[in-house]
Parts: C-alpha cells; structure tokens; sequence
C-alpha cells in the first residue's frame, strides 16, 4: 500500500516540474554549482527557488540544473521559524540520497550534491506542503528526462506513470499557486468556475520513453472550467459561533499572512476578522478556548508565539513566545491550563489559565532520541491523558499529564499529523499524512475493533484496499472519489460515535464508524480539505465543520441527521463563504487584500461540545444545549 501512495507523491511533482519546460527550453540555461532555496512564510512559494537555474513557469520551486550542483536550502530571515529540508523523491540509486536533517532548523542554510539525473523533491515535515524540486538534467536527451524509476524516502522504487501521478500533478499546480485557489465568492468569481492554469505545450519522457503533453493529459482526464459546488446556508442553526483560521489571508497593515474569521452559527454570516496588524500575526494554525468561553488562544505556526485575544472584542490579552512553529493549542479540562505543542521542537508546553506564564515542558520523546515534532495532540475528558502525533518519528506518544511523563509510544504510520481521543477515553486515532491511513491505538485493555474481535492497534486504510469504499486503483483511477488521501485532522465527534478526517489530496471527507472501525462513509469536500472539529446543532446533535486550505468556504457537515449513531446518512447541509464583501457588517482590525477567506486550517465553535470541556462551560452557553448535549456519552 505504502508503495503505490508514495508514488503518487513522487509524481506529484515529478509531473508539475516537467510540464513546464518546453516553454522556455529553447533559452534554458542549466545551473552549475550552486542553486539556492530559501524558505518563507509567503503563501505558495514557502520554498522559494532564488537566482540561477529557477524556473519562473507558474510555480517558483522549482530549478533544473546540471549534474554535480550544490542544491542549498537557507532558513534565515525571510521566515519566523525552524524547517526541514528533507528528501521526499530521489531518482532510484541516486548518490547522497535519502537527505534528511535529525531536527528542524533554522538561521543556517544545508546543502546537498545532486550527481544523478532525475527528479529530486524535498518537503518541510513540520509543514509539509511546503515543497521543492530540481531536475538534474540531461541536456543532449530530447525533452525535459523523468527517468524510468524514482525512490522514495521509505526506500522504495516505482516507475514514473499513473492515474494518481496525473491528480498529484494537479495538486501541485493548485498548491503551489494561490491563483489556482478556489474561490466561491459569487462577488470576485461570478462565474463560479475553477480553472487551474498549466503551462502548455510541454511534452515530458516519461516510463518506457513516451512523450506526453502535460497540459492536454489533464484536462483530458479531469476537465478545468470547472463549476463550483454552490454556498448555501443550513436549513437547521447551528450553536454559538464557528471561529475559522484563515491562514492565507493578506492584510494591508502586516507582512505576514493570516486572519481568525468569525461566523454566526444561527445567521450563518461572517461577523469578525482579526489580523492583529500590531504584532503582525503569522501563518495562525490552530485555536481553543479557555472554561469561560471568553479567550481565544491561537497559534502562530511559522513563528514562535502563542497569541491570546479577547473573543468578544478581537482585541490583544498578550503574545507570549512558546517555542519554534507552536501548531495546536487544547486546554485541561480540570485546571483549564493551556497545552501547545511545539512542532518544531520535541515538547507539549503547558501554561497557566489564561497563558499568562509557562509552567512547564513536557517532553514528548524520550532522552536522547530525536526531537519528536509533534503536531495535532489530543487530551482526555478528565484531564489525565494526553497523546501527541509526532511527524520527526512516525510514531505516538501517550503521556499521563499529573506527571508529565510518557506512559507509551506506538508506531504508527508515515508523517503522524492529527490525533483525537474517544470520549471515554477508551482508544484513540492518528492520522498518517503521507500513508493515507488512520492508526487506531487502545489505551489500556485492547478497543480496537476488527470484526468480532478487538486489537491493541489497528491501521485503516483511507485509500486503498477497502469494499466499496477507500478503494481507489492508482494506475487506473477507479475509487478515487470514495478514498481519502493525506488526511490531517481527525477528530472524534463528541459522542464518540464516528471520526470525521479531513483528506487534503483527495478532498474528502472520511467517517469511520468507531464500533467497527471501518471506514463507511465519503463525501466531497474542496481544494485543499484541511480542519474539522464539532460544534452543537440546535436542538440536538452536532455540526461537523470543514475547512479547506486552497478554498475560501466553510462546509458544514451533518454527520448524524437523524441521531441514531449512524453515519451512512451523513450529508452536507451548508457551504458558507469566509471571505467578506462590501456592504457586509464585518468588524475588523486590517483591511484584507489578498487570498480573501483562502487558507481555512484550525476551526474552534463556541461553546466547546467535547465531554469533559462541555460539563464545565457557563450556565449562559449550558442552556443553549439539550441534556443530551450535555452529557453526551450518558447512556
């Protein structure tokens, strides 16, 4: 399985970089020696190709050079925090390769001689859609030379040809330039089209030597022009407020990206925007919120801060420095302390209530192994366990929080990104990025269901080798709309009768059923499909909200319409836009002027529905709530 998922990502950019030579082969001049990357916080170029040998072909990763060249990566800076520059695709025997770093740097460059021709991809594995690529080139061959064969990071060797080779090209193309973004906004986009721009007119080698036009093969295959899944409002109000992370948005009065966006659960219209120009917010991730429902704590992925700020008012309480690219942020639900993981780092960082000081680091790996990078950690319903996906490591750390100290670690799969607990604490799930899987791991006695019988751990594919449904046939393309592909985050809906997964590649939206832990319902999502997290549904059950990387809408998800328990009936019933327009009553503190509502990652509705968190909220959000809501694992 593993093989066939990483040679999509191999041709993800294998692809992408070779369809856009023909336009300047004529005049192309190879580098020599040296071509440089540098890292950024800019939105699409985070990998940004810098003098000789860069391509400027709708994409500015990319550089072709001459074998024996230096490829150099310099985190300084034009970034605000700690990278890696780790190979992801090397053409198969290639020298030096694989290329990695033991940890996440920063304010130094690393460097790597590529002898070889062939494709050579690298990845940030603390934000992994940052990407970069260089064709070593044979210039007496005719066209742009793939190779027949390329290795991945896990050792493994695949040709240069698929279905899914083609859809990751796609991907490519729409991450790696924000004009290729969906935009749902009737107001900028009144068509309600989606056009990807490929460079024409560029034929690439590729197995067995077969020429081909990259721009033809993709609109052949998949269309472009493409009509737009249409916004409109859920017919049943939500609870509370859905806060979103727009991470992309570019404001006037900052040089860095990101906005927090509000929306009203019951009018189903944005009502605030917070920029936060005078600390020039950076790429915010992730959100929670204190017992009172009245702060929002956010992070600053490509930076170092935790910023703390007034829900009601969208005004600074302070900004207190945490570490290198903090990612996701949760609270105790006994002490309301804070907890932020330090992805670039290798520890959990608790705060006091309020983040008004840190109290202590909590370590999640063990001394003298590497630096751990966890992500999206979850904590329990009565504050006593804590897991962390650690993307450095490829494995799960279980911590018991009284003490801070690790409990267990189980491997899981390639890249862990996002982690939710049950809410009985009974197993938990870890999203694996760049395997398509899902890793179900008890916590105790054995809860992992498969069949009539129960496991310690269990792997769920998400793509491939499932029934009817993650089924998806690589070389073909058949399944590949009922399959979920690097999924990110992946809770588990307050009830705990089903995870919700947001699936970036495919855009997907995947439901395991928990009691059998199987995979049993797909459904579409947008370019990009990133965030979820559950709020309430007036009148009973729970909102399922979406949020997409390369789109500008939030989708709202009934997992349950009839509460039952059941998901096969999951349907969508809402499509809201995050982007403002004149005339709309939005208060804000910075004027947007790019990428608008572009970048949803972290989504946070108020009031907090997760058991444990809800049993403490203020009788003023109690009695939004029915008894069921509550309580919502009571029998």
């Amino acid at each position: 399985m593993r093989k066939k998922i990483m040679f999509g990502l191999v041709v993800l950019v294998v692809l992408a970089v070779g369809s856009t030579r023909r336009g300047w082969l004529g005049g192309l001049v190879h580098a020599t020696g040296v071509v440089n990357f540098i890292a950024t916080d800019d939105v699409g170029p985070w990998f940004k190709c810098v003098g000789a040998g860069c391509v400027p072909a709708g994409t500015q990763s990319l550089a072709v050079v001459s074998p024996g060249t230096d490829v150099r990566i310099t985190v300084g800076n034009e970034s605000g925090t700690v990278h890696t520059f780790t190979s992801l695709v090397y053409p198969a025997g290639a020298q030096h390769m694989p290329f990695d770093q033991p940890s996440a740097f920063r304010a130094s460059s690393r460097s790597v001689t590529l002898n070889d021709p062939g494709l050579y991809v690298f990845v940030c594995k603390v934000h992994p859609f940052m990407l970069a690529a260089t064709i070593v080139d044979d210039p007496l061959t005719d066209g742009l030379d793939l190779g027949e064969n390329v290795s991945l990071v896990n050792g493994i060797t695949v040709p240069t040809s698929s279905d899914l080779a083609t859809r990751l090209l796609r991907a490519f193309w729409l991450i790696t330039n924000p004009a290729n973004y969906q935009d749902h906004n009737p107001a900028t986009n009144p068509s309600q089209t989606w056009t990807i721009n490929y460079p024409a007119e560029v034929p690439v080698r590729i197995t067995g030597g077969t020429k081909v036009d990259l721009k033809d093969t993709l609109e052949e295959r998949y269309g472009n022009n493409l009509t737009l899944a249409p916004l409109f409002k859920p017919a049943q109000k939500g609870v509370g407020e859905v806060w979103v992370d727009t991470e992309y948005e570019n404001t006037a009065g900052k040089t860095k990206p990101g906005t927090v966006t509000a929306v009203d659960a019951s009018s189903w219209k944005i009502t605030r925007k917070v920029a936060l120009p005078e600390i020039n917010m950076n790429n915010p991730h992730n959100m929670w919120t204190d017992i009172g429902q009245k702060l929002i704590y956010q992070t600053q992925w490509f930076d170092t801060k935790l910023t703390v700020f007034d829900r009601t008012t969208g005004k600074l309480v302070r900004n207190i420095d945490v570490g290198e690219s903090p990612a996701h942020v949760m609270t105790r639900v006994d002490t309301d302390q804070v907890h932020v993981s330090i992805n670039g780092e290798g520890d959990v960082l608790e705060l006091s209530p309020g983040a008004k000081h840190i109290e202590r680091r909590i370590a999640t790996q063990y001394p003298g192994e590497l630096a751990a990078q966890p992500h999206a950690h979850w904590m329990s319903h009565d504050g006593q366990i804590m897991v962390t996906p650690n993307s450095n490591t490829n494995d799960s750390t279980r911590i018991d929080i009284p003490s801070g100290t690790i409990v267990d670690k189980t491997a899981s799969g390639f890249l862990p990104i996002a982690s939710s607990i049950m809410p009985d604490a009974s197993k938990y799930y870890v999203s694996n990025y760049l395997d398509s899987t899902i890793t179900c791991i008890s916590i105790g006695s054995a809860a992992c269901k498969s069949g009539n019988t129960t496991l310690p751990t269990k792997n769920i594919s998400l793509l491939l080798g499932g029934a009817s449904l993650g089924n998806y046939d690589p070389i073909t393309g058949t399944g590949f709309s009922t399959s979920g592909a690097l999924p990110i985050q992946t809770p588990v809906s307050p009830n705990g009768k089903f995870v919700v997964t947001a699936n970036t590649l495919t855009g997907t939206i995947t439901i395991i059923d928990t009691a059998s832990d199987e995979l049993v319902k797909v459904l579409p999502c947008s370019a990009g499909c990133h965030g979820v997290n559950f709020g309430a549904k007036k009148g009973g059950g729970y909102y399922a909200y979406v949020a997409s990387k390369f789109s500008n809408d939030l989708i709202v998800l009934d997992p349950d319409p009839n509460d039952d328990g059941n998901p096969l009936d999951a349907q969508i019933v809402g499509r809201i836009i995050l982007a403002s327009n004149a005339g709309d009553s939005v208060q804000a503190d910075d004027q947007v002027t790019a990428h608008a509502g572009m970048g949803g990652q972290g989504v946070l509705p108020i009031p907090l529905v997760y058991n444990g968190w809800v049993q403490n909220l203020p009788n003023t959000w109690k009695k939004l709530l029915t008894p069921k809501q509550l309580n919502p694992i009571a029998p």
